[in-house]
């Protein structure tokens, strides 16, 4: 006999507020599909039909991820109205939307025993609370594997938002949200931030809330930085909640520059310094001595009539050696 599925109604509040909620409710529906025996079987099933052998375990992320992909159509949720849906009712309806995919692969997922996190992503740098795409990362071997079942793209692939949020799912969302811009996370892209920030900082406006700013709080923050300059602390805080009037400040930056130095955030200035020291003999080299000079003597004349013709000959040409 088939039973009705339940459905919850519920108000949630628009904008910032309302997406942390439903990220919450999407993360309570991943922890509790991966507890279904239903959906851990279905998982083992996709298995077995891939042929994934045991302790395959890269292998079996991406036979989830790839039935996910091919066997769930994107469908868009009813007009103003989010829909979440059980991972298990995700397996029978087979059909949702970028939340709904997710919770069914990471419902897959950590019930075979591998973690997953929250990603949300936004377009606009300068509305770094705006986000209006989720989808999940997987932890494998210490490294954390984007997998957003819907695009056509493999594993690993994950747009290039300018604004993200990871949010774990051990944790409240609302208080481990991290906003970082793409590619804060490479050790490459840091120095290009921190240029690109302090040259704003010097003479141009920074709007409030700028993710640049947050960007750093984290990086600071992740590297038990911020502890050790209060000043810093007291500085981006600043920046953050009230931003910049466009004006010079360069003994501003000039201080932001020296503490990211004593870090070794940012390059030391090369040291330019002109040498005084007088220049000696070069190394192996023995020191000249003076030389006597003798008086020369008369000059003979030459005799004309005894010197004879000398016969030129032209010189022969020789190839330079390339």
């Amino acid at each position: 006999m088939h039973t009705q599925p339940t459905i919850q109604i519920k108000q949630i509040p628009s904008g910032y507020l309302g997406t942390l909620d439903t990220a919450s409710q999407v993360r309570d529906l991943i922890k509790s599909g991966a507890k279904n025996f239903t959906v851990r079987q279905s998982a083992i099933d996709i298995l077995k039909q891939r042929a994934v052998r045991p302790k395959d375990y890269l292998g079996e992320i991406k036979a989830l991820f790839e039935w996910v992909q091919y066997n769930i159509r994107y469908t868009k949720d009813t007009f103003r109205v989010e829909e979440l849906h059980s991972a298990k009712r995700m397996l029978e309806l087979r059909a949702g939307d970028c939340d709904d995919m997710t919770i069914l692969l990471g419902a897959m997922l950590e019930a075979i025993g591998h973690p997953v996190r929250l990603v949300l992503s936004g377009a606009n740098p300068a509305r770094p609370e705006l986000f209006s795409h989720i989808y999940l990362e997987v932890l494998h071997h210490g490294r954390w594997i984007p997998l957003d079942a819907t695009m056509p793209h493999p594993m690993g692939w994950s747009a290039q938002a300018p604004v993200k949020k990871i949010i774990p799912l051990e944790t409240n969302p609302a208080r481990s949200e991290s906003i970082t811009l793409h590619g804060i996370d490479t050790a490459a892209d840091v120095p290009k931030l921190l240029a690109d920030l302090l040259d704003t900082i010097r003479d141009q406006a920074i709007r409030p809330y700028d993710p640049r700013i947050k960007s750093l709080w984290e990086l600071l923050h992740q590297r038990r930085l911020l502890i050790q300059s209060p000043w810093l602390k007291a500085v981006l805080q600043r920046i953050w909640r009230r931003g910049l009037a466009p004006k010079p400040r360069p003994r501003l930056v000039s201080r932001l520059e020296q503490q990211l130095r004593t870090w070794g955030m940012l390059m030391p200035k090369p040291a330019a310094h002109v040498s005084t020291q007088r220049v000696g003999p070069a190394e192996g080299m023995q020191a000249l001595r003076p030389v006597a000079l003798k008086p020369v003597g008369s000059v003979r004349p030459v005799n004309m009539q005894t010197l004879r013709p000398v016969e030129l000959q032209p010189p022969a040409l020789r190839k330079s050696e390339k």
